[in-house]
């Protein structure tokens, strides 16, 4: 009888809008009326906020003789179309049928409106069938939480009615006979002095050997203070006068060397204001800066990678390879309190059995530096390739060795192990491709320039990373860079310097085959700014389009899964995405990443207190790697291994080629994630879709750009993809809708829409990128969602409202916009874009809107 119950469940689960209809029932008596009754699956109530579909289900207690109609009459004290829709409201069945059903829709809304009902009953009714006893049901909805949008200006006052004391580093550097930081010391107006203490420790606990180095105040932001009186020994300030005119009681520390003992390892620490009552390294405490630095045999600070001594484990190996769950998952916890489920890695096990490791391919680590002595890493870096800005303003340091000096952990070195630690050494982990050459460049410690420009050095510093420079350093020969970085500028376009950069890079290097630049899409998914509403937990605060590079089509722009195979909770989304790599969680409840950290075990993030992974465990018992590494900075070398990989295995590849191949091999994960869709004013509105299957066939999701990144999938279609197959990528012209006035409706779910009519281009071209140009005068741009539909009809959100980097920007000028979603689509026909306000208090117009496609000719392929 179970069986047969749950049988029958399926059947009416399959049945769908409509009727059903039983041969194996005796044929109908045409004498005898059937009667009809009402039924709800499920409960009678619902919660509005779960945007629950509910099935209203007819059924006669006999088969209809011939076609029966059956009227709806809807009432209650919910509005329909306003606060719920019905699929339809005349039923029909057919002869025989025994059943019907339609869909009553619930709108979520964040409106204050109490609990409703909905009350459907039966009203005329033709054909042979009558009313039957049920014949009126009601279904109770229960409201939501309301919600609204406070768009009042911050307040940064305490709860006192002051601005709290501000603390900020801008720097720490090395100087022939001193260690220098530099900070920013905010007090408020006609407060007491509050005082500052810089001092240093061998002792990262700072409860013994401790020694100031200097005691002072900080005096008020307000210039008139110190008119009551002298300052109590103040700091001492910068001596370049001009910085007060951007920055506030900058303060200079110097921490002389000759205080300190050769090959040392010291603890800085600058407090502000009341000392922390118990202190440990590495946690956060307000207005507390802190910093650690080694030094050589000479007492020197060190500023070059001192290759340390180390054993490898008995049998070699790599005896953390088994908790490296993003190579190949089991379950394992990482070092973790709970593990993840296995599968949810790079699928790799086949590429690792075969010996793939990236060999003959030239990984760039653009990043803040690279320990090029690392026990697992020196194997693979190249002598002589990797460049340090910094190395000419920094006493001792080589500008072919990018160390950084400050050991409280080193990003670079961090990627570089996700993507090229070496394999079968008997340290730590592997590399995703650990026979790749690896160099590392770090165009943020480049020298300010003769105007003391620091910005400007380092954009020149970056530019010569990717590509546009052949020596100091030789970044031309690169094959593939890791850029695990990222801007947040809101309404920006890329300038102009890099998009000629990244198009050189795709057209000239590898012999005209292109490099692959591999970008994190940022981890600012839950980082909201003043303003805060509920969907911003579903849709993120702010969105992968909020670095202008990512908007571009020459990079590969990586967001991350975790150990369960979703979305890591930070990962910033967006139609820009193209790929997903693991990067995982925090390490401490969930698995994050196991890496290389800054040798030692006092240097790195192996000694912060979310790292599990110490030097008390056998397996780490130098200190050399953590298992806490993560954000889309962990993803992006994850994937630039896999690239390397495919290029190690066909070094024919194109750019383009390593692209679509990632696209067509990824792995669909998370693939019940509902859309996320809310009524406004009574319209419904999706703020994010679910998977979609475009026109081409490729699926695609903005959390997760075509999927999770597939190795094994991949080198199968790359050892049989016949390279720069994919035609001639054509840039198009920009398409116009013309100088637009039209208004968009406030807080209103219905938005407006405008079509352009998109014609001339090939009939076999297939789009590789679609870029919308979007001008909207006044309004508010955090509250505009953006979404463009194809002919084809797929449709992708180019901007989530809510962004919170777009919090108070009046309008949107020129706006470039970058989705992949439609990849492999045809451009010809009829594009739309819908743009709707979901916040109230400010209206805008829609001035104008283009077009641009990147398309090639793909056949086959």
């Amino acid at each position: 009888m179970r069986k047969l119950a749950l049988f029958m469940i399926g059947l009416l689960g399959l049945a769908g809008c409509g009727s059903s209809n039983d041969s194996s029932q005796p044929p109908p008596d045409p004498s005898r009326q059937a009667s009809v009754a009402l039924a709800l699956s499920g409960s009678s109530g619902v919660e509005e906020s779960d945007n629950p579909k509910v099935r209203l289900t007819l059924v006669l207690d006999a088969p209809a003789t011939g076609p029966v109609s059956v009227a709806l009459n809807l009432g209650g004290s919910a509005t329909r179309d306003r606060d719920y829709a019905i699929s339809d409201d005349k039923i029909q069945f057919p002869a025989g049928a025994t059943s019907a059903s339609a869909e009553i829709d619930v709108y979520r809304d964040f409106d204050e409106e109490g609990d409703e009902t909905i009350e459907v009953d039966l009203g005329a009714i033709t054909g042979n069938a009558r009313a039957g006893d049920q014949s009126s049901i009601t279904l109770n909805v229960i409201d939501g939480p309301a919600a609204s949008v406070d768009k009042s200006p911050p307040d940064n006052a305490d709860s006192e009615g002051e601005s709290p004391l501000v603390l900020e580093p801008l720097g720490f550097d090395v100087e022939e006979d001193a260690m220098v930081a530099l900070v920013v010391a905010g007090v408020p107006p006609n407060t007491p002095a509050a005082p500052m203490v810089t001092e240093w420790s061998t002792d990262p606990t700072f409860t013994s050997g401790v020694t100031a180095i200097r005691e002072c105040y900080g005096p008020s932001e307000n210039p008139s203070a110190d008119r009551f009186g002298p300052p109590m020994n103040p700091c001492e300030a910068t001596p370049d006068p001009l910085d007060s005119l951007f920055f506030h009681n900058l303060r200079l520390f110097r921490l002389p060397l000759d205080a300190l003992a050769p090959d040392g390892h010291y603890f800085l620490r600058i407090r502000l204001g009341t000392t922390p009552t118990s202190f440990e390294w590495g946690r956060e405490y307000p207005n507390v800066v802190t910093n650690s630095f080694a030094t050589d045999s000479e007492g020197a600070v060190l500023v070059r990678c001192r290759a340390p001594e180390r054993t490898p484990a008995p049998g070699g190996g790599d005896p953390l390879f088994e908790q490296q769950w993003h190579l190949e998952n089991t379950g394992q916890k990482a070092f973790a309190e709970q593990g993840g489920t296995p599968g949810a890695d790079l699928n790799m096990k086949k590429a690792i059995d075969a010996g793939h490791k990236g060999a003959g391919v030239k990984l760039a680590v653009v990043d803040s530096g690279l320990e090029i002595c690392h026990p697992d890493l020196a194997a693979n870096t190249a002598e002589g390739g990797s460049f340090n800005f910094g190395a000419g303003t920094r006493p001792g340091a080589s500008s072919d060795d990018p160390y950084n000096f400050a050991s409280t952990g080193d990003h670079g070195t961090s990627v570089a192990g996700v993507a090229a630690a070496a394999a079968d050494n008997g340290f730590g982990g592997r590399g995703v491709a650990p026979a790749v050459t690896l160099v590392g460049f770090n165009p943020l410690e480049a020298a300010p320039d003769e105007s003391g420009d620091s910005d400007m050095a380092a954009e020149i510093a970056l530019l010569k990373s990717l590509g546009t420079s052949a020596s100091e350093p030789d970044s031309a020969s690169v094959d593939v860079f890791n850029m695990s970085f990222g801007l947040d500028e809101g309404i920006a376009n890329a300038d102009e310097e890099f998009t000629r950069a990244f198009r050189m890079g795709v057209e000239k290097l590898r012999s005209g085959r292109g490099a692959v630049y591999v970008k994190a899409a940022g981890n600012a998914f839950e980082l909201c700014e003043q303003r805060i509403h509920p969907l911003q937990k579903e849709i993120g605060c702010t969105g992968a389009n909020s670095d202008p590079d990512q908007n571009t089509p020459w990079m590969v722009v990586v967001g991350g899964f975790n150990a369960d195979d979703e979305k890591s909770t930070y990962s910033s989304a967006g139609a820009n995405l193209w790929i997903a790599g693991p990067s995982g969680q925090n390490g401490i409840t969930a698995p994050a990443m196991i890496t290389t950290d800054q040798a030692g075990p006092f240097a790195g993030y192996s000694i912060l207190p979310e790292n599990r992974l110490t030097s008390d465990n056998p397996l780490n018992r130098d200190g050399d790697y953590i298992n806490s590494f993560g954000g889309t900075s962990s993803a992006a070398p994850a994937v630039s291994g896999a690239v390397a990989i495919l290029l190690g295995i066909s070094p024919e590849l194109t750019w383009r080629d390593i692209k679509h191949i990632l696209a067509s091999t990824a792995r669909k994960i998370d693939p019940d994630i509902a859309e996320v869709r809310a009524a406004f004013k009574g319209t419904p509105y999706i703020l994010q879709h679910a998977w979609q299957t475009n026109a081409a066939g490729f699926d695609f999701h903005n959390w997760y750009g075509f999927g999770a990144a597939d190795v094994d999938a991949a080198v199968a279609m790359a050892e049989s993809h016949t390279p720069d197959s994919l035609g001639t990528l054509v840039e198009s012209e920009w398409f116009e809708a013309g100088r637009l006035s039209t208004r968009i409706p406030d807080a209103d779910g219905a938005g407006i829409s405008a079509a352009m009519e998109v014609s001339g281009l090939p009939e076999d071209a297939d789009i590789e990128a679609v870029v919308l140009e979007i001008a909207v005068e006044g309004g508010d741009a955090f509250d505009l969602g953006i979404t463009l539909r194809s002919p084809a009809g797929t449709q992708s959100v180019l901007n989530t409202p809510l962004n919170s980097l777009l919090e108070g920007s009046p309008g949107i000028s020129d706006w470039h916009l970058l989705s992949n979603a439609f990849y492999g689509e045809n451009p010809n026909g009829t594009w739309t874009l819908h743009v709707a306000d979901i916040v109230a208090a400010d209206t805008g117009t829609l001035t104008d809107w283009k077009l641009r496609f990147y398309h090639g000719k793909h056949g086959a392929n």
